[in-house]
């Protein structure tokens, strides 16, 4: 199996300077590296021109930052031109353990063994934070029938949804349930994304593939958290939540927003005002209808495509 292993980044050059030297010492190397730059103001592009590579590396850099979900989209649509079989997508802030790609390579194969040829859609590792705790941003969600594999003897769970901090998607995946949708800019964009493909092939968790998420804190986020400020975030959520909700079929996820809303707003601090705010991007999701794209090259052309603004480097 050859992988791309596709890097969002921001904004954080010395966390990405770390996250490239750990997928170069990878004991199963990368076929290549793509790295999107969503417009960082900082010193990344310069880091970036200058760093000496010990792996093909490729950079793209964005005029305008697309968020996180952008970034994933246009860093998968370039990937999905060279020859590889499976795209590896992480933040800028990762860093995968020398075995870390192995070990889902090797989980995929064996799966595929084991269902007659069929590889699940992706492959999300263990992700832990500064400590060596699990990192609370990441945690994946089974399949109603997840854990049935290790009464086989497997080491492998099969999952309905995984973030995207080390997350291995084949191409075949790509190729018949498309790209994540750029339009959600940031949360929720790799649970969308997850969910989709798992309705037409289940992931898989592989706790042998261990990554570190250099995030500053280890705390989970909840909704009696919103401020004036982070507003924009927690509004993006809200609303990506709902839509995806309606997309996937999957009532779910919209009682389950709803539901925790309600928990942690319940005799919380947060204004009313950006109550009424988060309802209103509710009430937006679920109309929205965002419409899911495939790869550039494929030349499937049923609905309006979006316009790759970038400088290669």
């Amino acid at each position: 199996m050859k992988v791309a292993a596709v890097v969002v980044t921001y904004n954080r050059s010395e966390l990405l300077k770390k996250a490239l030297t750990a997928l170069e010492e990878q004991d199963y190397p990368v076929t290549q590296i793509i790295v999107i730059d969503n417009a960082s103001t900082d010193d990344t592009e310069e880091v970036l021109r200058t760093r000496k590579n010990k792996a093909r590396i490729r950079v793209h850099r964005l005029r305008n930052n697309t968020g996180g979900a952008g970034g994933f989209y246009y860093g998968m649509d370039v990937a999905f031109d060279l020859d590889v079989d499976a795209f590896w997508l992480m933040d800028d802030d990762t860093v995968p353990r020398p075995e870390a790609l192995g070990e889902l390579v090797r989980r995929m194969e064996e799966v595929a063994e084991y269902r007659g040829g069929k590889m699940p859609s992706y492959a999300s590792s263990l992700v832990k934070w500064t400590d060596g705790t699990f990192c609370n941003m990441n945690l994946p969600t089974l399949k109603w029938n997840g854990v049935k594999p290790l009464a086989h003897g497997k080491t492998w769970l099969d999952l309905d949804c995984a973030s995207f901090v080390s997350c291995l998607v084949t191409r075949e995946a790509v190729v018949e349930c498309g790209l994540p949708k750029p339009e959600y800019f940031i949360w929720f964009d790799d649970a969308e994304y997850t969910y989709r493909l798992a309705k037409w092939r289940p992931g898989i968790f592989v706790p042998e593939s261990v990554v570190d998420h250099l995030m500053p804190s280890n705390e989970p986020i909840t909704w009696d958290m919103v401020t004036k400020d982070n507003m924009w975030k927690f509004g993006r959520g809200a609303h990506n939540q709902a839509a995806a909700s309606i997309s996937l079929k999957k009532p779910r996820i919209l009682t389950d927003l709803t539901a925790g809303m309600y928990a942690f707003l319940k005799g919380s601090d947060v204004p009313y005002s950006l109550r009424a705010q988060l309802a209103w991007q509710v009430a937006k999701g679920v109309v929205s209808n965002i419409p899911v794209r495939f790869p550039t090259s494929m030349n499937r052309k049923p609905v309006r495509r979006l316009k790759h603004d970038r400088n290669d480097m």
